[in-house]
């Protein structure tokens, strides 16, 4: 075999010595990818003008069947059945019943996320329940909620970005964030996994 030299961008010649074959047979079965990743889900709920916080929809977000949704009066934790079909809910100072939230139409939006994103976006919300619930504490009579920067859909975007979930339409301010234009955002989000569908139902 003739000699065969290669000069490499900086100006160094290299000589061919010998050549190895470093994969002796060709394995063409189907391999196995192995993917670390969960989800979450955000709940985006229709508006109904006669309701009190709900002229303009609601927005809610779901995490290991626990629901956490902003609601106008504190910041509260359903879980998921309750949230949809109703009963009782824990308060900071007592409870109450409900019956549900199918009295309108909802569209689970399910989010790819790896287990430390849904970790992180689980903590900070934890969080601002612990903080509401701390206010509510001092001030039964109070909320803390603002149109703003404490609404339903503020904080689930806020939750959101903080793992680098785009949550809200950048061409504008980043507040307010209406639960129309949270869900716009995320159905065009790479993240998106799949829709869930809750339709109203008939007797709510």
């Amino acid at each position: 075999m003739p000699e065969q030299i290669h000069a490499s961008p900086d100006g160094v010649n290299y000589r061919l010595v010998a050549s190895r074959t470093t994969t002796p047979t060709s394995d063409t079965s189907v391999k196995e990818i192995v993917v670390d990743s969960t989800s979450i889900e955000v709940i985006v709920s229709d508006s109904r003008l006669r309701s009190m916080g709900s002229q303009w929809g609601h927005v809610a977000i779901e995490i290991d069947g626990i629901v956490y949704s902003r609601a106008h009066e504190e910041y509260v934790k359903i879980d998921r059945h309750t949230y949809f079909y109703g009963g009782v809910v824990d308060l900071t100072n007592g409870s109450i019943r409900t019956s549900g939230n199918l009295w309108r139409d909802n569209l689970g939006l399910v989010l790819r996320v790896s287990p430390a994103e849904k970790d992180k976006v689980k903590r900070e919300l934890e969080r601002r329940v612990s903080v509401d619930r701390a206010f509510k504490l001092k001030h039964p009579n109070e909320s803390t909620y603002s149109l703003f920067d404490n609404s339903c859909s503020s904080n689930v975007a806020d939750a959101l970005e903080s793992i680098g979930i785009l949550a809200h339409d950048p061409r504008w301010l980043p507040t307010p964030v209406t639960p129309a234009e949270l869900d716009a955002v995320l159905q065009k989000s790479r993240r998106l996994a799949k829709k869930n569908y809750y339709p109203k139902q008939a007797n709510q």
